[in-house]
């Protein structure tokens, strides 16, 4: 028989989470109409109070799983942390599965953001156009390009960049990944990208020119051992979308019934109103979708991040996400009417987070191929 029922160290992780969440709120809309402004590493309210995320990794006893409870405080995931993770920053994770003992000793410890996407070559990095040539005079790697969209990049120390290498005796150009650090010549930051949603989230774009770095900061990371560490890190950008579905959800709840009609969830179809029929069905895409978040933890706790399994449940779970929350918070707005359209509320707010969820972190479609190839036993080059 399956147990869905949570550890009591699981709820006492999850309930810090969730009080840190309710306290930050206040601060939303601030960080979202002052997007430019990076969130403070700590807020002030988080002085005296736990960690969950530092309580979770300095001791696992008790928890369903780490990766597991993980998740589960990323689905609290509030729109401003109390204190931010040093631990989300996708490119200090390559290094510690694709680099070197000397490239871990070196940037293990370091914030380093991941660096693909280009303008024109979002979804499909084979279009990426960004080179890199080694140059044997000086035993150095020259890198060229521009790189949009990085999450992490305003406060990290650098960045693992994807590019392209020289091309081969098939005319076919490699992808390589270097470790790029800030300060380095050749490497022209942009600041923070205005965006629609999610405005506070700390993306920037960079430009490389001429960009000079030593042959030790190449990693041995091709295409597919680079995008490994996205087996990770969908589940846990997926919690964050469905957070804001929630957040939506429970707006519904408090906005539109009155207490005693919340959880009459045993009544029928016919005893219900549409409206409640509605949220039962917007209620039940939700848990549906957070089983599949925690179902895809669960194989990454048994298999690890690299295993074609993680991967493929990974891709399920961004897929179902994506277009849960977009859903989710499209039904939640138009049941709410002009009320969630002023900023009285974060109404409006979560439904602009919302698009982008579908988008980042692996495209809807893409996963859907990702499962597909794996269903039908398809190549890529077969099913693209």
């Amino acid at each position: 028989m399956i147990d869905f029922t949570l550890t009591p160290r699981d709820e006492q992780l999850v309930a810090i989470a969730r009080e840190d969440a309710s306290i930050a709120q206040k601060y939303a809309r601030y960080y979202d109409q002052n997007h430019d402004e990076l969130e403070p590493i700590c807020l002030p309210e988080s002085e005296g109070r736990p960690d969950p995320f530092a309580l979770l990794r300095e001791d696992t006893e008790g928890v369903s799983g780490p990766l597991i409870t993980e998740a589960l405080l990323h689905l609290e995931c509030p729109d401003v942390r109390l204190r931010r993770d040093s631990n989300r920053f996708l490119g200090t994770k390559i290094i510690a599965y694709a680099g070197t003992a000397s490239q871990i000793e070196r940037f293990g410890k370091t914030l380093l953001a991941i660096a693909i996407t280009e303008p024109g070559a979002g979804s499909d990095p084979r279009a990426m156009i960004g080179s890199a040539r080694f140059d044997e005079t000086s035993d150095e790697w020259v890198l060229n390009g521009e790189k949009i969209y990085c999450s992490g990049f305003g406060e990290a120390a650098g960045a693992v960049v994807m590019l392209r290498g020289g091309a081969d005796e098939n005319g076919v150009r490699p992808f390589v990944s270097f470790i790029v650090e800030k300060g380095t010549p050749g490497l022209l930051p942009l600041g923070q990208v205005d965006k629609m949603g999610i405005r506070g989230w700390d993306t920037e774009d960079f430009v490389l020119q001429d960009c000079r770095v030593p042959a030790s900061n190449k990693l041995n990371a091709d295409f597919k051992r680079t995008l490994m560490v996205l087996n990770g890190s969908r589940s846990m950008v997926s919690a964050f979308g469905l957070k804001i579905a929630r957040n939506l959800l429970d707006m519904v709840r408090d906005t539109l019934f009155e207490a005693d009609d919340r959880t009459r969830y045993q009544r029928g179809r016919h005893a219900r109103s549409a409206l409640q029929d509605r949220v039962v069905a917007l209620e039940a895409l939700h848990d549906a979708t957070e089983l599949a978040i925690l179902h895809s933890k669960w194989v990454e706790e048994r298999h690890g991040v690299t295993n074609e399994r993680t991967m493929v449940e990974a891709s399920m779970a961004k897929s179902l996400s994506g277009n849960a929350t977009r859903r989710i918070t499209q039904e939640c707005l138009d049941l709410l009417g002009p009320y969630a359209l002023t900023e009285e509320s974060l109404g409006e707010k979560w439904f602009r987070d919302a698009r982008v969820f579908d988008i980042f972190e692996g495209a809807g479609e893409i996963n859907r191929l990702i499962v597909a190839r794996w269903l039908l036993e398809y190549s890529n080059k077969e099913l693209n």
